[in-house]
C-alpha cells in the first residue's frame, strides 16, 4: 500500500470519526485535496451547467449593483433567479466533491446575495419601504421556498433528530417542516419550540422521552387486533411535544408544521395536516394517527381544539373518520405540500426500513453503482406490478385493504430534490420496533449528522436565495413597523 493509499485509508477513518461538522469538513478537505477534487472545483469548466451564460449574468449583476443601477439589477435577478432554479440544480455538481461543487456556483449564488441585499438595503426615493416590501414578498412567492421532510421508519426515525440538529447548527433548518410516522414526532418537537427551547432541545438530548413502545400480552394482541400498546404511544408524543393545536404552534414557532394522515377507508385521500387546512386540529392527535401502523396500533379519531369552550376542551374533529400511518398513502406529501407553502426545493430525510434497501445506491457513481442500481429497480418494478395484478383480481372485502396499502406503499416516491438517507445497515433492523436507550439515542444522532454532512454544501448553495429572501423580508418589514411609528 503506498503512501496516499494509506493516508486516504487513514482520512476516511477519521471522516467516520468526526464529532462535528467543522471537524468533517477539515477532513474532507484533505481528503478533496489528496483525490484532486479541490482542483475540479476551480476548474470552471463543465458541461453540467452552462458556464458562459453563468458568466455573464455574474458580470452583468457585479456591473450594475457598482454602477449603483438598481432596476437593471433587479430585471438580471430575476432572470438569474430562474436559471438558478434550473441548470445550478443539477445534483451532479455535488457528487464529485465532499466539500462543494464548482467554485463558479459559489461566484454566482455570492453575487445573487448581493445584488438582492443591495436593492433591499440601498434607499431609493421612488421606491418607499412599504413597496420595497411588496416587491419583495412577491417576488419570494414566484422563487419558493425550502421544505424539510421526514419520512417514517419506527426506531429509525430518531436518526431525524440528528439531520434537524446538523441543519439547525448551520441555520438551514427551513421553516416549513413535514412529517409521517416517526417523522411527525421529530417533526412535532422542532415545530412546538420557538428558537430559544429548540436550542435548549438539541443542546440537552437526553432530555428526550424515549420510552415510546410497549408490546402487549399475546392475548390482548389477539383480542384487539394491534401489537402495541397505544396509550404508551401517546404519553409519549404528550411528553415530548405537548398539546398545542397547529395554530398554536404557528404562532409559538414560527415554523409550519406538516403532518400526513391516511384514512382507514381505500377510497378516501390522504389528508395533510396543518395550521391552513386544519388549524384546530391538536398536534399530538396528529402525530398519534400518523404513527398507527395497521397491526401495530390501532386506528385514531383526531381531536381538535373547541372553541365555543373558553377552557380549550377538545372535541372529536371528523368524528365519522379513522386516520392510520401517514406513509401508507404519502409518506412524502410533495404535491400537497407545494399548494399550499409555496415550495421549490424538498429536504428529504429518508428512515424507512422497507425503503433503505432499494435506494441505498441511489447516490452512488460508477459502473457497480449503477448495477445495483438497475438491480433494485428492477426487483422494485417486479413487486409493484405483482401487487397490481393482485389488486385488480382480489375481490375479498377483508384482504383488498391491504393489498391497496401495499401496493400504495411499493409504487409511492421516497425522495425529494435533496436527499439525506439513513445507511442500510442490516444488523440495526432488530432495533426498529425496540425503545431505544441513551446509546441508542447517541447513535442515532450521530448517523443522522453524519448523513446530513455530507449533503451540507448542496444545502447551502439551493436554499440561499430563499434564506436571502427571508433576511431581506425581516429587515424590510423591520423598516416599515418604525416608519409607521415615526408617522403615527
Amino acid at each position: 500500500m503506498d503512501s496516499n493509499a494509506r493516508l486516504r485509508k487513514q482520512l476516511n477513518r477519521q471522516l467516520s470519526e468526526a464529532t462535528s461538522y467543522e471537524q468533517w469538513y477539515d477532513i474532507a478537505w484533505k481528503l478533496d485535496d489528496l483525490d484532486g477534487n479541490l482542483r475540479w472545483r476551480e476548474d470552471g469548466h463543465t458541461d453540467m451547467l452552462h458556464e458562459p451564460l453563468i458568466r455573464e449574468h455574474i458580470r452583468l449583476m457585479h456591473r450594475y449593483r457598482l454602477q449603483g443601477q438598481p432596476a437593471a439589477l433587479t430585471r438580471v435577478l430575476q432572470e438569474s433567479l430562474y436559471r438558478h432554479l434550473g441548470e445550478l440544480s443539477n445534483p451532479d455538481l455535488y457528487a464529485v466533491a465532499r466539500t462543494g461543487t464548482k467554485r463558479i456556483v459559489s461566484e454566482f449564488l455570492d453575487e445573487v446575495r448581493r445584488g438582492m441585499n443591495y436593492i433591499c438595503d440601498k434607499p431609493q426615493p421612488d421606491l418607499p419601504v412599504e413597496q420595497k416590501l411588496a416587491l419583495f414578498r412577491r417576488a419570494e412567492k414566484v422563487f419558493g421556498r425550502p421544505a424539510l421532510m421526514l419520512s417514517g421508519g419506527a426506531a429509525f426515525g430518531i436518526y431525524h433528530f440528528g439531520v434537524t440538529r446538523a441543519l439547525w447548527q448551520r441555520n438551514l433548518l427551513p421553516d416549513v417542516i413535514a412529517g409521517s410516522s416517526m417523522g411527525s414526532i421529530v417533526a412535532a418537537a422542532v415545530c412546538c419550540r420557538n428558537d430559544l427551547e429548540l436550542e435548549t432541545l438539541f443542546n440537552n438530548p437526553e432530555s428526550v422521552h424515549l420510552n415510546a413502545l410497549r408490546w402487549l400480552k399475546l392475548g390482548d394482541i389477539w383480542r384487539r387486533g394491534h401489537a402495541m400498546d397505544q396509550s404508551q404511544l401517546h404519553d409519549h408524543i404528550r411528553t415530548n411535544i405537548g398539546t398545542l393545536s397547529f395554530r398554536e404552534a404557528f404562532e409559538h414557532s414560527g415554523r409550519a408544521m406538516n403532518i400526513s394522515v391516511s384514512p382507514t377507508r381505500t377510497r378516501q385521500k390522504p389528508r395533510l395536516l396543518n395550521e391552513l387546512t386544519s388549524p384546530d386540529v391538536t398536534i399530538d392527535s396528529a402525530v398519534l394517527a400518523s404513527c398507527a401502523v395497521p397491526g401495530i396500533y390501532p386506528s385514531v379519531t383526531l381531536q381538535a381544539r373547541d372553541l365555543s369552550d373558553a377552557e380549550g376542551d377538545e372535541i372529536p374533529y371528523m368524528p365519522t373518520e379513522k386516520w392510520i400511518d401517514g406513509s401508507v398513502h404519502g409518506d412524502l406529501p410533495h404535491l400537497r405540500m407545494a399548494r399550499l407553502h409555496n415550495i421549490n426545493r424538498t429536504i428529504v430525510s429518508q428512515a424507512n426500513p422497507h425503503v433503505l434497501p432499494f435506494i441505498s445506491h441511489h447516490f452512488e457513481r460508477g459502473l457497480g453503482a449503477s448495477f445495483r442500481q438497475a438491480t433494485s429497480s428492477l426487483v422494485h418494478a417486479h413487486v409493484s406490478t405483482l401487487l397490481e395484478l393482485t389488486r385488480n383480481t382480489w375481490s375479498s372485502s377483508m384482504v383488498r385493504p391491504l393489498i391497496e396499502q401495499a401496493h400504495s406503499m411499493a409504487t409511492q416516491s421516497y425522495l425529494g430534490d435533496i436527499n439525506v438517507q439513513f445507511p442500510f445497515r442490516p444488523l440495526l433492523y432488530r432495533k426498529v420496533l425496540a425503545n431505544p436507550d441513551a446509546d441508542d439515542l447517541a447513535m442515532y444522532l450521530r448517523i443522522g449528522e453524519h448523513a446530513t454532512w455530507p449533503m451540507m454544501a448542496m444545502i447551502e448553495d439551493q436554499t440561499l436565495v430563499s434564506r436571502t429572501f427571508r433576511d431581506c423580508i425581516d429587515r424590510l418589514k423591520q423598516r416599515a413597523g418604525a416608519e409607521r411609528r415615526r408617522i403615527a
